[in-house]
């Protein structure tokens, strides 16, 4: 993470002058002995969010996986079903499984990267082996991850006008 000085300058923190200065390669900046371990300390802490942060959105993830009712196109499919039961109950089921399985591979693939990125994570962390750089790549990759789950799938519902009755379809 860091590397002896060869000019004598200034600590970034404290601005003394010390014969022996380090400097960061996330930031650049040079450091005496004595506040390196407290800009280090500064990375940790920023890890430690990043992780938090992880954390929850893998619980909002699982919170997701269990709420399928409350999905709009779901329900929209829900409320045609019961105004129409008797003649269609087959269609329903239909289009209920073509709205469900995009969305759960969709959910499966963030696991799989999110899974990939925690594993990436505490390798870092456990190696103990990070800088400015990598928690800015960090950040991204998570907020990236968070993005994706938010953004909606690209389908809808085309309702065809029959003689007998509305019949849905998924468009996708």
């Amino acid at each position: 993470m860091a590397t002896a000085a060869i000019n004598s300058k200034q600590c970034f923190i404290c601005k003394k002058e010390k014969a022996n200065l380090y400097s960061c390669e996330g930031c650049s900046e040079k450091f005496c002995s004595q506040d390196l371990p407290k800009h280090h300390q500064e990375h940790v802490l920023e890890l430690e969010k990043i992780v938090t942060d992880c954390d929850t959105f893998q619980q909002n993830i699982s919170e997701q996986e269990k709420d399928l009712n409350h999905r709009s196109l779901v329900k929209q499919v829900n409320e045609w079903e019961r105004d129409s039961i008797t003649k269609i109950k087959q269609t329903a089921e239909d289009c209920r499984q073509e709205l469900i399985k995009p969305t759960d591979d969709n959910i499966a693939e963030i696991k799989k990267k999110l899974n990939q990125f925690i594993t990436d994570l505490r390798k870092k962390r456990d190696d103990d082996d990070f800088h400015e750089i990598h928690l800015k790549e960090l950040r991204m990759l998570l907020e990236e991850l968070k993005k994706e789950l938010e953004q909606p799938l690209n389908v809808s519902i085309l309702e065809e006008r029959t003689s007998f009755i509305n019949k849905i379809s998924i468009s996708g």
